[in-house]
């Protein structure tokens, strides 16, 4: 093909998937405005394909601002089906949420996680079946903790177009792990309580996997209200209560 044709038909191409934006810590994009110290509950349902609900737990989600420190905590605590505590604990820079470190620990003790973030690597030790792993991983520098994630997610500057692409940290894929984010449009989404609320929905994906997962984020507060994200053949439906 000629050069030229060949460049036309790449621009048209590229013009009619639309164009990805990637999006880094400290962006001025994000809506740091909406950043506040909250309590959520959030109730975790696993469906399989036809519906059937497998599984039920609730994970407590609290955010802390803490601004004398400039700095942000996440701590999930999920009560697993079988009785089980998982907590992560997620510290982040407030000025930009670039990640600071994250402790995970369960009760009783069946794997155990520590992270130490820098710019461009992340030193991570996690315990899991007795067996310890001490490694770094390199990482490009603008990323998040994917355990923030959901968080920034409720950050975006939603509109028209919007496509972009959020580098994460996470253990299981040693490293790099970049999240694709697609505005569809608004929605209206009546919560646990009853109330309709104004949404923004979009699609996303993560690690060059199809988008197939969705998230509503309310516009007013930029809060996450649901999450559906396939897992193999099953689905979890994250929800606040």
């Amino acid at each position: 093909m000629d050069k030229f044709l060949l460049l036309v038909a790449t621009l048209f191409l590229s013009h009619f998937l639309g164009a990805q934006t990637l999006i880094k810590a400290g962006d001025p994009a994000l809506r740091y405005d909406l950043i506040q110290s909250s309590s959520e509950l959030n109730k975790i349902t696993m469906l399989d394909s036809s519906g059937k609900v497998l599984a039920n737990f609730l994970s407590q989600d609290v955010i802390t601002v803490d601004r004398s420190k400039g700095l942000l905590f996440r701590v999930q605590s999920n009560i697993l089906p079988d009785g089980r505590l998982l907590k992560d604990s997620t510290v982040a820079d407030l000025k930009t949420l670039a990640p600071v470190r994250m402790r995970m620990i369960t009760f009783p003790h069946f794997m155990n996680m520590l992270l130490d973030f820098q710019p461009t690597q992340v030193h991570a030790i996690a315990e899991r079946g007795g067996k310890t792993t001490d490694t770094v991983h390199n990482m490009t520098a603008g990323y998040f903790d994917s355990n923030l994630i959901e968080y920034v997610l409720g950050l975006l500057p939603y509109k028209k177009g919007l496509h972009v692409v959020l580098n994460a940290y996470t253990f299981e894929r040693n490293g790099m792990d970049p999240y694709e984010v697609e505005y569809v449009g608004e929605d209206w989404l009546v919560t646990v309580s009853g109330n309709r609320v104004a949404c923004f929905l979009a699609k996303t994906g993560s690690s060059g996997k199809p988008m197939d997962a969705f998230v509503w984020v309310e516009k007013s507060t930029g809060k996450v209200l649901k999450r559906v994200v396939p897992i193999g053949r099953n689905y979890y439906m994250i929800t606040k209560v």
